[in-house]
């Protein structure tokens, strides 16, 4: 992209990076499990680094697609859902598998809440509640992606995935939260640095580079 960034903003980024991580290693050693399930954490923590950094050199390639052809984030999110669809064909059976778990689960009256309940009338529907959940996780994802996306198109690749990252560490803390699992010393340390990087990202990112001082000279 021949994009140059300030040694500061690029110095924020890296306090992102490390505190997500350090957070996330904090959350893993304090669920006190087995040493099986420790190892298969890690594999976890692996492949999400592993996707972080697609996910950055996807965030380029798109950043460049909109310069080039315009900055239509509604086919960038189509096209991304669609083309990946041929792939479900690999876990059709393990789909199969969690959509029988997902039917056999305890069935709830949608007749108690107040707009289904108006809109049905009398009749009286039970639908699986695991089958409700996945619909409210359907509607959430789509949400974010879709704000994602929107993102892409009006801010540069690096911004959005500090946002991203500021995204899962917030997410990281909810399932603390949820779960009651303790929060160390060391998850406190990776939030301070997560949120002392987004604020030093955000105040340097207003400084010219170096390229557009040089710029201004030659004018």
């Amino acid at each position: 992209m021949r994009k140059r960034y300030p040694r500061m903003q690029a110095l924020a980024v890296v306090m992102v990076t490390v505190g997500v991580v350090v957070a996330t290693l904090a959350s893993v050693n304090d669920t006190r499990t087995s040493e099986g399930m420790a190892n298969e954490s890690l594999i976890g923590i692996a492949l999400l680094s592993m996707g972080v950094v697609l996910a950055a050199m996807l965030g380029l390639y798109q950043e460049q697609t909109y310069n080039l052809y315009g900055k239509h984030w509604q086919e960038g999110l189509f096209y991304n859902h669609v083309l990946a669809l041929p792939m479900f064909i690999f876990f059709y059976s393990d789909i199969c598998k969690q959509a029988r778990a997902l039917s056999q689960s305890q069935p709830i009256l949608i007749n108690d809440t107040p707009i289904v309940g108006a809109l049905l009338g009398t009749s009286r529907i039970y639908i699986p509640y695991l089958w409700i959940s996945l619909l409210v996780n359907v509607l959430s994802q789509w949400a974010c992606a879709s704000g994602v996306h929107r993102m892409t198109s009006i801010s540069t690749s690096l911004t959005l995935n500090v946002v991203l990252n500021v995204r899962k560490l917030v997410s990281l803390v909810i399932s603390v939260l949820l779960f009651k699992n303790p929060i160390t010393a060391s998850m406190m340390g990776g939030c301070l640095l997560v949120f002392a990087g987004t604020f030093a990202y955000s105040k340097f990112r207003q400084l010219p580079t170096t390229d557009t001082i040089e710029q201004k000279k030659r004018d």
